[in-house]
């Protein structure tokens, strides 16, 4: 059945009709603005580099740190070749090229080098690999740090043996990038026996028991340290990274107080 609505019932409609049409009004123009808000933020976090979000990291992980804003600009490439008698021999690498405005050329011939490195490595193996084996090769680039002074790269790289694993390597490089020149990494920290006990504690802590790094005295580790041709070490937003290559594979060790260490010039 239809009655007919009072006055004050049809005013109180429209009043509620207006106070409704506000608060719908009030609410969607909120909500915008925190849509709008969050789409700036966004972006402010994805242009601006920010280390205060690795301060409660203990340990350092591989992973890119790529900055925008600087003078200049890094991106990774992909280098990807198969060789020998039946394309059993295969490559897959990724590398850095920087550009910016100044000129560039000097870094990225050091950059290179690794890549020229493990392009003649791996076609060495045709030496020795027969025509019924396979060899794969693979190395993945890591910008660790990057400012105005300094960039970092780690290259973590594995080598397989008919899908089984043969080999392992990291290959760490820093560039002063005000003189363009590569640093030396047994000139960066002041290394020696004593360090080399401090370091073997550390590495039991963050890394548990190694056995096969227990079979090394602690003057063998220094002389791993020591050696351009072993040594690990990068910047990373934590600090520095620290450690070596040796016959079982790699290990490296977190030192967010690195500065306590570095050579005094």
């Amino acid at each position: 059945m239809n009655k007919k609505w009072s006055g004050g019932k049809i005013a109180a409609i429209i009043c509620g009709c207006i106070v409704a049409g506000v608060v719908l009004f009030v609410t969607f123009y909120i909500s915008v603005f925190q849509i709008v808000r969050g789409f700036l933020a966004l972006g402010e976090k994805n242009n601006k580099y920010d280390y205060s979000n690795n301060s409660s990291l203990e340990y350092y992980e591989f992973h890119n740190e790529i900055r925008d804003g600087l003078s200049y600009q890094v991106r990774l490439e992909n280098y990807e070749e198969e060789f020998g008698d039946n394309g059993n021999i295969s490559v897959k690498m990724s590398y850095p090229v920087v550009s910016g405005k100044d000129d560039l050329e000097a870094v990225n011939k050091v950059i290179q080098k690794e890549l020229d490195e493990v392009r003649s490595y791996t076609q060495s193996v045709t030496e020795w690999l027969s025509v019924n084996e396979r060899f794969k090769f693979e190395a993945e680039c890591y910008v660790t740090y990057m400012d105005e002074e300094v960039l970092s790269l780690a290259y973590i790289e594995y080598g397989y043996l008919n899908d089984e694993y043969y080999e392992s390597y990291v290959i760490s490089v820093n560039i002063d990038m005000e003189s363009k020149m590569l640093l030396t990494n047994s000139q960066l920290l002041d290394i020696d026996d004593k360090f080399s006990v401090d370091f073997r504690e550390r590495c039991e802590v963050q890394n548990g028991r190694i056995e096969s790094l227990a079979m090394y005295s602690d003057q063998e580790i220094t002389k791993l340290l020591t050696s351009d041709s072993n040594l690990i070490i990068f910047y990373t937003p934590l600090g520095m990274e620290v450690g070596f290559n040796y016959y079982y594979g790699w290990v490296t060790v977190t030192y967010q107080d690195y500065q306590d260490y570095q050579k005094q010039i």
